[in-house]
């Protein structure tokens, strides 16, 4: 082999491990969960049971809602629930009035089968109670 063919190589690997890498991207596509049995409530229910108490394990839910931070809220959601769920959550004080002023919601809830988890949230700081209603549902 002659030294002036070096970079050719080189580069005619590099290229080839970028259509590799390519067609290994076009091939898999986006993993969507897709769940069609009638365990897909109670799958969407304990997922929201689990993402509330995630977020109230430190007291973070509590502050969040006490400070009127929704769109901190919304993110949290959004990374704690898995790809292809939507969701709505609405925040009721003592007198079941709406406390959210902005949607908290990620995706929209245009399915058949829409799951409401309803929890109760005592505020650590200020002693303030909440009934937060969190509406999920697989996106198809």
């Amino acid at each position: 082999m002659r030294r002036g063919n070096s970079g050719q190589i080189r580069v005619l690997e590099a290229f080839l491990a970028t259509a590799v890498v390519f067609s290994a991207l076009l091939l898999t596509g986006p993993i969507y969960i897709v769940l069609e049995n009638n365990g897909d409530q109670e799958v969407l229910y304990s997922i929201g049971v689990n993402v509330l108490m995630e977020l109230d394990r430190d007291g973070e839910l509590g502050q969040l809602i006490a400070q009127s931070n929704w769109t901190v809220l919304s993110e949290r959601l959004s990374c704690l629930l898995p790809l292809g769920v939507s969701y709505n959550l609405t925040v009721y004080n003592e007198n079941m009035q709406v406390v959210n002023n902005a949607l908290v919601s990620g995706g929209s809830l245009v399915a058949n089968k829409v799951v409401s988890v309803q929890y109760i949230l005592a505020e650590r700081t200020n002693f303030q109670f909440y009934v937060i209603r969190l509406q999920l549902a697989w996106m198809k």
